[in-house]
């Protein structure tokens, strides 16, 4: 009975006893080495060309000019002011255009409504009593530069209003082309400011 006894006891102390408490983790390894990086791929096939946009198309705001110069050729009164523009290149005068639109909003508006947009040359004809008078608006643009001048046939006036309003739209080379080739009209302001995005 006692080697019973002793042999349960044995067997009831063995390997099956209860899980112990999880252990601490060790230390982080090293960090590997950075793997290569993989072949570049082929290059993909170029896409089509764009259309020509507007984006270098550049127009100026509504100029006023404050004072006006006045000349004196062949005894013909000339008054002129001059239009700073930088972007007035040797290249636009060569192979763009410069368009000069103005707003005659110094007259009477029965000889010209409201802001209503012409582009230069202007006639205005008109009479005063008897007297018919012919008024001439005009641009000159050179490099860097816009001149308005203006003349009367009669040398009717010794000075100019300043509410006359003038912007121009320097149109690139290329730009010029493709607008040909939409038949855009450059004699109508509202054709050409809806196709070239200008903003007032």
């Amino acid at each position: 009975m006692l080697l019973t006894a002793v042999t349960l006891l044995a067997t009831s102390c063995g390997k099956n006893g209860a899980v112990g408490p999880q252990g601490p983790a060790g230390p982080t390894g090293p960090t590997g080495a950075a793997g290569t990086n993989g072949t570049t791929g082929a290059t993909g096939p170029a896409g089509p060309t764009g259309a020509t946009g507007t984006a270098n198309v550049i127009y100026s705001a509504w100029t006023t000019p404050a004072t006006y110069t006045k000349d004196t050729v062949f005894s013909v009164f000339h008054f002129y002011a001059n239009i700073a523009a930088t972007k007035i290149t040797q290249t636009i005068l060569d192979k763009g255009t410069v368009l000069v639109y103005g707003k005659l909003d110094g007259y009477n508006p029965t000889i010209w409504p409201a802001d209503q947009v012409s582009p230069l040359p202007i006639s205005l004809t008109y009479q005063q009593g008897s007297t018919t008078y012919t008024d001439t608006w005009s641009a000159l643009v050179t490099l860097g530069n816009v001149q308005i001048d203006f003349v009367n046939d009669r040398n009717l006036y010794n000075g100019i209003a300043n509410s006359h309003q003038f912007r121009y739209v320097i149109i690139p080379g290329a730009v010029l082309t493709a607008s040909v080739n939409k038949h855009i009209n450059f004699n109508n302001y509202n054709e050409v400011k809806q196709a070239f995005n200008l903003k007032d």
